[in-house]
């Protein structure tokens, strides 16, 4: 009997386990398993998701950027339609806690976004609300509640660009500069519509402003003070909407960029420097 007991003992307890064991295995998978969809560019930390979008008569890859921070919160940046597979993979990352509008334009999928994840906070441009009456932005970025909760990441504004009027937003821990619109590009891998285009405009392969942004952009000292700010940062990258991640120089890249935001008198004086 004792023999017996011992072995239903050990039978149990070894069965107990593997349930343990189990439902540990299921947990890793669900946080490594992530859709296909998701791109990693920092392990563990950033993940982009692209999907496309007509724009100006061409088809962008128009980008998300989702941020890991303290506690598993996630921060989700320019978000696009909240898919049933965009969805799994975000909750195989983590918990959707702050939904970024950063521009004027960037907003067609933050509200429904948050109707998915009602617990979830928009934080951003107020002037999207102007453009779409279905945004409400419930935090701007300078707010305390938002600056205080996410000392991960620092709120940087593009001062001296109203036609954007976006908000930039660095990830001190992997050197990441996260945008909207500050930058573009086209390659291979775009449509054909927007690689024609990219190429008469000096954009394929070859980063620079958006076209409507440099049309609408006059030189100005906020400008360049915001250009010098961000170029003074250690980056590593730069993580924008409509281009793959600028990795190499990506501090000359937007200097080169934003040159023409610049007033002759204080291009001078830095050369000068």
């Amino acid at each position: 009997m004792a023999v017996r007991l011992a072995e239903a003992c050990g039978y149990l307890q070894a069965h107990e386990a593997e349930a343990v064991f189990g439902r540990a295995e299921e947990v890793y998978a669900r946080r490594v398993t992530v859709p296909n969809l998701f791109e990693v560019v920092v392990p563990d930390s950033i993940w982009v998701t692209e999907r496309a979008v007509w724009f100006g008569g061409v088809r962008l890859r128009s980008r998300t950027t989702v941020v890991r921070l303290a506690g598993d919160a996630l921060w989700v940046h320019s978000p696009g339609a909240p898919t049933d597979e965009v969805c799994a993979g975000l909750d195989a990352l983590g918990e959707v806690r702050w939904i970024v509008v950063p521009n004027r334009f960037h907003h067609l999928g933050a509200p429904a976004t948050a109707a998915r994840y009602p617990k979830a906070v928009v934080v951003g441009r107020k002037s999207a609300e102007e453009r779409n009456p279905h945004v409400s932005v419930s935090l701007q970025t300078d707010d305390a509640a938002y600056v205080e909760a996410t000392p991960e990441l620092a709120s940087i504004d593009l001062k001296g660009v109203p036609f954007l009027d976006e908000t930039m937003f660095f990830h001190a821990a992997t050197g990441s500069l996260i945008a909207a619109d500050l930058l573009i590009s086209a390659c291979a891998r775009d449509h054909w519509t927007w690689r024609f285009a990219a190429r008469i405009w000096g954009r394929y392969e070859k980063a620079g402003t958006p076209p409507d942004v440099r049309w609408s952009t006059r030189a100005s000292a906020a400008a360049a003070e915001s250009i010098a700010r961000l170029r003074a940062l250690p980056l590593q990258r730069i993580l924008v909407a409509h281009t793959d991640p600028i990795t190499e120089q990506p501090a000359q890249t937007l200097a080169d960029a934003w040159d023409f935001a610049v007033p002759s008198g204080l291009a001078q004086s830095s050369a000068a420097i």
